[in-house]
């Protein structure tokens, strides 16, 4: 898909609005509502600190990038969550062509899910059907609440167990914002081979870290978006990819993440995994230099922009992000509202992503020159359709 907006900025950064009217859209790669028979799933926990100032931590602290203590008071902070998990669904129905969502909540308490239920009511009543379902563990296994990452952060890899009703989801962390239609992601589940059980996209940071861990594919393995078929994953030892995990001695050495954990299973078992590229779950570390190259991120567009290890948020992260390109789309998107014009709002953030530019000599997106490309495809789609009146995304 080739981009059907074109750009120039001129002194001062103000963009001038072009349409090239050679160009359509993309032919949907799925239709419908899929989310219906093979359900969208968010783990979300409240956690134990709820009356912490998260900014403040934020905005005061140094580099907190090694201080586990740090981390582990503000991942479970709910106002950060309750932002996140606002911008979420806004993203998602923003840029869908599906009527109705389904999404499967599993929470640590029905107080957790009424909160967010009380999120979903200010962004749309009718078209979000969530679901409820509690957090699930095995009882053997108590090191796997401990919280010593985050709060019900183990619960992703055990969605067959506690979910035993459903053949196949789409699992999303929290932390992430949609940049085109959600419903594409359902076209991972189509394409898994025969042997295949869940669809991942790389995490670079694997090739980074010292000392070094088992990871699996190319560079490593990111558990923020993962397309899963349950009724495959059932079959492994113990019932479902979590116990197989288990099973597997992969909580050794302790205490291991729930995706270190995962990627060593899948190191050793790779004809379960369907490799994807980052366009499905674009993170901050897609831009390293050892990151794969992606080249339908140009083509067609990032759908899925993580902001993995709070990258959003924290004060290591914002010296170089402030003004960058992942933290310009995402504060873009916190002030999104249903209905808002995407030419309005491509605009915006085209202004945001070209200052971003001036910072680029200090974080470059190595792999990915074309970032704000890939990262507005979406926007300028619909801007276009919208400007030739032709159909196009709900907005």
């Amino acid at each position: 898909m080739v981009s059907l907006f074109l750009y120039v900025f001129q002194r001062h950064h103000h963009p001038v609005l072009t349409v090239d009217p050679s160009h359509i859209g993309a032919v949907p790669l799925v239709v419908g509502s899929p989310s219906l028979t093979a359900p969208l799933v968010m783990v979300v926990c409240a956690g134990a600190n709820n009356t912490i100032n998260d900014y403040v931590l934020l905005y005061n602290a140094n580099d907190t990038s090694e201080d586990l203590q740090f981390a582990e008071k503000v991942q479970g902070i709910w106002t950060r969550q309750a932002e996140q998990i606002y911008t979420l669904f806004t993203t998602l129905l923003y840029f869908t062509k599906s009527a109705v969502w389904r999404i499967i909540v599993v929470t640590d308490s029905k107080a957790t899910f009424q909160k967010v239920l009380d999120i979903s009511s200010h962004v749309s009543m009718h078209r979000l059907q969530l679901e409820h379902s509690p957090l699930w563990l095995p009882e053997n296994q108590p090191q796997l609440s401990q919280q010593q990452w985050r709060p019900c952060v183990w619960a992703k890899l055990f969605l067959a167990e506690s979910l035993p009703n459903e053949d196949a989801v789409v699992y999303v962390d929290t932390d992430v914002v949609f940049l085109g239609p959600g419903e594409d992601l359902w076209w991972l589940l189509k394409s898994l081979g025969p042997q295949q059980a869940l669809a991942l996209a790389p995490e670079p940071q694997y090739q980074r870290d010292q000392p070094s861990r088992p990871f699996a594919g190319r560079v490593g393995l990111n558990t923020g978006m993962m397309a899963l078929n349950l009724t495959r994953l059932r079959q492994l030892d113990g019932g479902g990819l979590g116990s197989a995990v288990l099973r597997a001695g992969m909580m050794t050495p302790s205490p291991r993440h729930d995706q270190d954990a995962l990627n060593h299973y899948l190191s050793l078992n790779p004809h379960l995994l369907l490799e994807v590229s980052s366009r499905w779950n674009f993170l901050p570390s897609s831009c390293f230099r050892e990151a794969p190259e992606c080249t339908d991120c140009i083509s067609a567009g990032i759908t899925l922009l993580h902001g993995a290890d709070m990258s959003f948020f924290r004060v290591i992260d914002r010296k170089v992000l402030r003004s960058g390109y992942l933290q310009a789309t995402y504060q873009t998107l916190t002030s999104l509202r249903l209905g808002q014009d995407p030419r309005l709002v491509l605009v915006r953030l085209q202004r945001h992503l070209a200052q971003a530019d001036f910072w680029a000599h200090i974080y470059p997106c190595s792999n990915n020159t074309g970032l704000t490309y890939a990262l507005t495809l979406a926007l300028a789609d619909a801007a276009m359709a919208i400007s030739l009146h032709l159909p196009s995304i709900r907005v």
